[in-house]
């Protein structure tokens, strides 16, 4: 009863502010249309202008940091789509705010904002009841532009199931990336059979202002992965910092359909391999890595939980700062959360090799496995060289196995001219030739040890199709990720919303029969960026330890 009682007397203070309005005002055809404002067909008004204006509230963003306003539109019959636009009115609040689906007489003057027309300076508001026809257009994605332009400002509905295929601008902006037909991969990853396409728009949380509190579109688990489902988004179209975007006005509805994942399952007595680029793991602070201490003891903790976790025999470790003292200081704290027997030693562990800032690492457990051989790269086409050992096993079979860790240039640092951006970023045909001195290399390597069994494990920054990784197929290695994992699992890394694998693990030929399991754990790239370590409220678990998910290989 109190609360019938109050929505009459927010009605009555609405009515008597109408200064003059009557329920007349309320029909169909009083005012100007929303599509003489706006110029549909001809030029739009002037800002400034003071009109009336009849329509119906779809979504209202009055909250604090919201819009500051509510949307309104008009038409829709006939089959033809309505005409919507934003009053902008951040004074109001409370009871006094316009309730979606109320049909307003409204006097303001036309505006701008960033180019986009709008009402603004509202004096006069009457409330004329609801419009049960109320109904949200529905909107069919991709779509075209001119036909987003035709529903900018207008209650739409997508009926079609979408997914999350960028979560990097959640916590900043609290926005999501959207795509159909399932999410987005990269052309070159083999995956195009499962592959979805762009929705051409984004999830926004009706405010434009930056880091949202709290972060929007959590699940139970504080987190937001990529691959979730979104069932008929409801809200209104718009166009802001040059993308489309739909500011809900119902509550958006997920389903977790890319829930955290298990480890991967170990069978007794099997070998594992695993590969992990660490993401800068940096001792000393004013470069790369870290920017604190404090910092660097959260990113260190997530590191050590995920390596711990992996349980792996040998760990192809990437991006470790390129000191003696930064690789002392990795396995001291993997060995500190590692029970006794599961204890690691770091191949050619007082070596000095390579020019860059970073190096490749390979740690085993010396209760499993003793290296018969260790070697390094020293090729000057390397940065940041390669490392291999032959291994035997102290028990299982096959009794020996090698391992060559590496981590190729990367794509990022373009330059003006050579070899610059080709489509696959830059540094391509760098990033071949290191491929064919891996793989001459390999051949070698085989040679001098009479040992054909080799697996080949890093962040190679090329795709499955691109050239490097095509020249060490062509060598006679085999992709186990192609081969044993499912299409849509191949991804260890997510650039601008597509999903794709730039960490691999290839087989000579030899050893390729002895794979009992090759697996990617994706811990990471799903996750938003906001749960990594540069949060201080970031939780000191293995998810978001790095932007790679480490790929794991059983040997049986």
């Amino acid at each position: 009863m109190l609360r019938r009682l109050a929505g009459c007397l927010a009605i009555l203070l609405v009515s008597l502010g109408a200064g003059g309005f009557a329920r007349a005002d309320c029909q169909a055809g009083s005012g100007i249309t929303l599509q003489a404002i706006k110029g549909v067909g001809m030029a739009p008004l002037a800002s400034g202008r003071q009109v009336t204006v009849v329509g119906t509230v779809t979504a209202v963003f009055m909250a604090p940091r919201a819009l500051g306003g509510f949307f309104l539109q008009q038409g829709g019959m006939g089959g033809r789509p309505p005409e919507g636009i934003f009053v902008y009115q951040p004074q109001r609040g409370g009871s006094a705010n316009p309730a979606v689906g109320e049909r307003v007489v409204l006097s303001a003057r036309t505006g701008r904002y960033r180019g986009r027309i709008q009402l603004e300076r509202v004096t006069r508001t009457l409330v004329c009841g609801p419009d049960r026809a109320l109904r949200a257009w529905p909107l069919s994605l991709p779509a075209k532009s001119v036909q987003l332009q035709r529903l900018e400002d207008v209650l739409v509905r997508v009926p079609a199931r979408l997914t999350v295929t960028s979560n990097y601008q959640l916590a900043h902006y609290g926005t999501l990336g959207l795509s159909v037909d399932g999410r987005l991969f990269q052309p070159e990853n083999g995956t195009g059979a499962v592959a979805g396409r762009s929705a051409g728009i984004l999830l926004d949380d009706g405010s434009y202002h930056a880091v949202p509190r709290p972060i929007p579109y959590l699940n139970g688990t504080g987190t937001r992965r990529l691959g979730s489902a979104l069932i008929n988004l409801t809200g209104v179209l718009t166009k802001a910092f040059g993308r489309w975007r739909i500011q809900p006005s119902i509550e958006p509805r997920f389903r977790d359909t890319n829930p955290r994942p298990a480890r991967p399952a170990r069978r007794a007595g099997a070998l594992r391999l695993a590969s992990f680029n660490m993401e800068n793991y940096f001792i000393n602070r004013g470069g790369r890595g870290a920017e604190s201490a404090a910092a660097f003891r959260r990113q260190q903790r997530k590191l050590v939980e995920a390596i711990v976790a992996l349980d792996a025999d040998v760990l192809a470790l990437h991006e470790v700062e390129n000191r003696h003292r930064a690789v002392a200081a990795l396995v001291r704290a993997i060995n500190t959360a590692s029970p006794s027997e599961a204890r690691y030693l770091a191949a050619a562990a007082g070596a000095d090799y390579g020019s860059g800032a970073i190096r490749t690492v390979l740690l085993y457990r010396e209760q499993r496995l003793v290296p018969r051989s260790v070697w390094i790269n020293e090729d000057s086409v390397f940065t940041r060289p390669p490392i291999a050992a032959d291994f035997r096993r102290l028990d299982g079979e096959p009794a020996t196995v090698g391992v060559v860790a590496a981590h190729l240039k990367s794509k990022g640092g373009c330059r003006a001219r050579g070899d610059s951006d080709q489509g696959r970023g830059c540094w391509g045909r760098l990033r071949r030739r290191q491929a064919a001195a891996l793989s001459q290399w390999l051949k070698r390597l085989q040679a001098a040890v009479d040992q054909p069994r080799f697996l080949l494990m890093g962040d190679l920054n090329s795709y499955p199709g691109e050239a490097a990784v095509q020249t060490l197929l062509s060598a006679g290695l085999r992709d186990l990720i192609a081969e044993r994992v499912a299409p849509a699992d191949r991804y260890t890394y997510v650039y601008h919303g597509y999903a794709g694998y730039l960490d691999h693990a290839l087989a000579t030929v030899a050893l390729a029969d002895a794979v009992g399991q090759v697996a990617i754990w994706h811990i990471n790239a799903d996750e938003p960026r906001y749960l990594g370590y540069t949060n201080p409220r970031a939780k000191p678990t293995f998810y978001r330890s790095s932007d790679h998910d480490p790929v794991v290989v059983d040997l049986r």
